[in-house]
């Protein structure tokens, strides 16, 4: 076999569990993009705009877009601070839990269907040779801080539906 023809099944792979995970979202108020956003509110409480924005690794600007979204679909809520009034602090509503655990059950749906008829012992094989790939990859690296940058920004543009 070709490497070629192992990277193309590696692409392919990519974007079949890209457009599964996108497919799973079609019936849910949550946007691709917004299930990070929810998760690190329920797991840090209630967050100012720019605290979130720093999390998540986007503008501010682009994190008030997407929390006013949220907020039309009643995902999250905007509070006064009780400290500084001039503050707002955004956190995740019921719905926006109820809806996040409703997510969180279809990517685990998603792993267990991504895996099912593999062995425990080829799911170990699998991990190996991925990791082996990736060191490969690594160990080869010369820009290990612009890999880092490439890595945020891609982060970033998937948080906000955008293609690098």
């Amino acid at each position: 076999m070709e490497y070629k023809e192992l990277t193309r099944a590696l692409s392919d792979l990519e974007f079949l569990k890209k457009y599964t995970v996108y497919s799973s979202l079609k019936d849910s108020p949550i946007h691709f993009g917004q299930p990070p956003v929810l998760d690190y509110l329920e797991k840090h409480g209630d967050c100012t705009q720019t605290e979130l924005a720093g999390a998540m690794g986007v503008s501010p600007a682009s994190m008030a877009v997407s929390i006013k979204r949220m907020q039309k679909s009643g995902l999250v809520e905007k509070k006064n601070s009780n400290k500084d009034l001039r503050c707002n602090k955004i956190s995740i509503t019921k719905l926006g839990k109820e809806q996040l655990d409703e997510l969180k059950k279809s990517f685990e749906r998603i792993d267990c269907e991504l895996f099912t008829g593999f062995s425990d012992e080829e799911l170990n094989e699998l991990y190996g040779y991925i990791e082996r790939i990736n060191k490969n990859l690594s160990d080869n690296m010369t820009d290990k801080k612009g890999f880092e940058k490439f890595v945020k920004k891609t982060i970033s543009a998937e948080k906000e539906g955008k293609n690098v």
